[in-house]
This record gives C-alpha cells, sequence and structure tokens, in this order.
C-alpha cells in the first residue's frame, strides 16, 4: 500500500511538472501572437498612413496627356510627296537659297518610301543646296530641328517629324554675279583711277594728303566738286567741302603748286581735276579719270591709295563689299532627310 502511495505521489508530482510545462507553452504562445500582431498592426497603420496621403492629393488631369497625343497625332498627318516637295522648295526659297532651274543651286531628288504597319517614311537622299554659308547652314539647322514648318495644307506652321540621316558639305569658289559683278566692275575702274592720278601727281611715294579715310565714318560716291552742294563750315568755322570730291577735296590750291589767278578747283579728285603745269605754276589742266561725276556705290580711301567700297555714305550704318576677288566662297551641302507619317 505505501508502495502505491509513492507511485501516485510522483505522478502527481510529474503530471504537476507537465501541467506547468503545458501552460507555459500556451503562454508563449499566445505572446508570441500577441506580438505578432502587433507589429502586423502597426504596418497596417503605417500602410494606411500612405494610403491616405495618396488619396489626399487631386487626381491628375488626363486632359494634358490627351493634348500631347493630339499633337503627336497631328504632326504624323500624312502628307502627299507634291506637298512635302512643295514645302521643302517654299523653305529653301523663304530662306535665300537661288531656287532657280538655271542657277543649279537647289536639287531635290525623287522621294523614296518605306516603313511599317504603324509608320511610314517619305525620304529624300541628297537633297542638293548651295549659298552663302549663314543661309544654307539656317537652311539645314531648320530641317534638323523640331521647329514647326509651313506647308501648303496648312494656314500656319505644324510639326512635321523628321531626321536628317546624312550631311556632306564642302566650300566651292563661284564667280560673282549680279550686283556683285557689277560693284566688283566699278571697283576696279575706281581702283585703277585713284592710281592713275596718284600718279600723274606724283603721290605715289608720299600719299593722298588729306584722303577720304575710313576713320572720318564717312564714304562718298561723288567724284569732283558739285558746285551746287552748299558749302559746309565746320565746328571752327572752316569751310569744309563735305563728303564729296574723292578721294580729296580738302588740299588748297596752293597745296597742289598753283600760283596763278584763275578759278583752281582745289583737291586731288577724279572727276574735273585740276592740275598745275609742271612747267608754269600759273597755268593747269583739267582732267578726268571717271566716266562720270557719280559712282553707284560710295568708296573711302586711305593715305596709300587703297580703297574700300560701301553700300552707303555712313559707314556705320553700310554694307562693305568683298570686292578684291572676282570670285567668292559658297557652301555646298547634300542633305538626306525622312519624314515619318502615319499610314494613309
Amino acid at each position: 500500500m505505501e508502495r502505491i502511495k509513492t507511485q501516485l505521489a510522483r505522478f502527481a508530482q510529474t503530471a504537476f511538472l507537465i501541467f506547468m510545462g503545458l501552460m507555459l507553452i500556451v503562454y508563449l504562445a499566445l505572446g508570441t501572437l500577441y506580438l505578432q500582431q502587433d507589429l502586423q498592426q502597426r504596418e497596417l497603420e503605417e500602410q494606411t498612413a500612405k494610403l491616405s496621403a495618396i488619396l489626399r492629393n487631386p487626381v491628375p488631369s488626363i486632359d494634358p496627356l490627351q493634348t500631347e497625343l493630339n499633337n503627336v497625332n497631328a504632326a504624323l498627318t500624312p502628307m502627299a510627296d507634291n506637298a512635302t516637295i512643295a514645302m521643302l522648295v517654299s523653305l529653301a526659297k523663304e530662306g535665300g537659297i537661288d531656287i532657280s532651274e538655271a542657277s543649279g543651286k537647289f536639287r531635290l531628288p525623287m522621294p523614296s518610301h518605306g516603313g511599317a504597319a504603324s509608320y511610314q517614311i517619305t525620304s529624300f537622299a541628297g537633297i542638293q543646296i548651295q549659298g552663302e554659308r549663314d543661309k544654307v547652314e539656317a537652311f539645314i539647322s531648320l530641317l534638323d530641328s523640331d521647329k514647326p514648318l509651313r506647308t501648303p495644307e496648312s494656314s500656319s506652321p505644324r510639326a512635321v517629324v523628321r531626321v536628317v540621316t546624312g550631311l556632306v558639305t564642302q566650300d566651292v569658289e563661284v564667280p560673282k554675279t549680279g550686283k556683285e559683278a557689277e560693284a566688283l566692275a566699278e571697283y576696279d575702274k575706281i581702283r585703277a583711277a585713284v592710281a592713275a592720278m596718284m600718279n600723274d601727281n606724283n603721290l605715289v611715294i608720299s600719299g593722298i594728303p588729306n584722303p577720304m579715310s575710313v576713320d572720318k565714318g564717312r564714304a562718298s560716291n561723288r567724284m569732283g566738286d558739285n558746285p551746287a552742294t552748299p558749302i559746309i563750315r565746320n565746328e571752327t568755322g572752316n569751310v569744309s567741302a563735305g563728303f564729296e570730291g574723292f578721294p580729296d577735296m580738302t588740299t588748297t590750291a596752293s597745296g597742289k603748286g598753283y600760283t596763278g589767278n584763275a578759278t583752281f578747283k582745289p583737291g586731288y579728285v577724279l572727276w574735273e581735276h585740276d592740275k598745275a603745269s609742271s612747267d608754269n605754276s600759273t597755268r593747269y589742266t583739267t582732267a578726268n579719270y571717271t566716266e562720270s561725276p557719280t559712282t553707284t556705290y560710295y568708296y573711302t580711301a586711305e593715305r596709300d591709295g587703297t580703297i574700300r567700297q560701301w553700300s552707303g555714305p555712313n559707314i556705320a550704318l553700310a554694307t562693305e563689299y568683298s570686292s578684291s576677288k572676282p570670285t567668292k566662297i559658297e557652301l555646298n551641302a547634300s542633305v538626306s532627310i525622312d519624314f515619318y507619317f502615319k499610314p494613309k
């Protein structure tokens, strides 16, 4: 009996320990679950806060995106070949390029076509263009930009999707024509006239005494004195011939070596030039070194006889012509370009 009691006591102790162990396991499980729920709760609260912040912002409007889509569709609106050609010709003409067939400075190849199901390409391989460098470069720059272009089919410039795929340029020397040739011819005549006048008056070494030089800021197209021009007096009250009588209207009769009493024209001019006789300083002869008293273009002269040609009398506002050579340099370019359109 005692033995049974002892075993029961031991069993009770073991049962108690097992029970306490089970309670501890249950407690730990419940604690772990609580901690996990607390962490998930905090995560849920953070997600809710972020979502609330997003929902508080206004929903973006679809209008800007729709406008951009409409612009893209408009830029891809198909153009017939003749309209594309007319657009390129018009752009060249407006840019100052000579598009006449006789000049040969603007030539368009026949377009070719390619593309895929979602787009088509109209290609121009080797557009030939030649002219003044700044004008040719401006034309190429416009083609290689995303600026709207004026087309025959629209009243205002429209976007046209294009890509310049090739460009080759070179400088070419061409003869001057038109007004440039006229300016050169007159320049050569005036230069020769000044040289002849200086030679006749022994000025080749000493130079022109009072030249109408660039630093005076004025140029003249009057080669002699015009009696109808009123006398001009400067700020000191001295008589000035103004800006006529090229290249020197200031040198006096005595300065030219004349000692007579006749009406002797002052200055070293190219029209009605009075020259004192080397044998008798009281006598003189009159000579013309130009074909007329006035010229189309305006001129300045330096002491050594160097002349420069201008478009007007006020040098600050006038354009100087480069008349030293019968030729000029132009830029020749070969441009290849692809235009992208939606399929028709």
